[in-house]
């Protein structure tokens, strides 16, 4: 992988950090207040900027992970991971949504991600 590109799969590692932190933002935001989130003024635009960094960052994790072998990274754990930003985009604004298990997913894909810039970095 050339240096470009492991430029770039870092930044959008990183930008979805971000993105895992302000979805867990909301949810605590949403935890706590009453009445509905406004759907598209919100969740859609919120859920669509995860997806747009989110496709673009999969096919690089996919071609890092199967180039380079890092030790604590699997493609298992990247779909794992793409799916878990799937949801924590969406389920995010929901205080329906189940404490437990929303924090644990936070933390699991915050976990990937930080294993995937210390590979980068190595």
């Amino acid at each position: 992988m050339n240096e470009m590109t492991r430029s770039e799969l870092k930044y959008l590692t990183n930008a979805l950090i971000r993105l895992n932190k302000k979805a867990e933002e909301y949810y605590i935001k949403a935890r706590e207040e009453e009445g509905e989130v406004d759907f598209f003024g919100v969740v859609k635009p919120f859920a669509e900027d995860m997806a747009k960094v989110r496709d673009l960052w999969m096919p690089l994790a996919q071609e890092f992970v199967q180039k380079e072998k890092p030790l604590h990274l699997h493609p298992s754990q990247l779909q794992q991971t793409e799916e878990n930003l799937e949801i924590v985009a969406i389920k995010s604004f929901y205080k329906e949504t189940s404490k437990k298990r929303q924090m644990e997913t936070f933390k699991s894909v915050e976990y990937v991600l930080n294993q995937m810039l210390g590979a980068i970095d190595k």
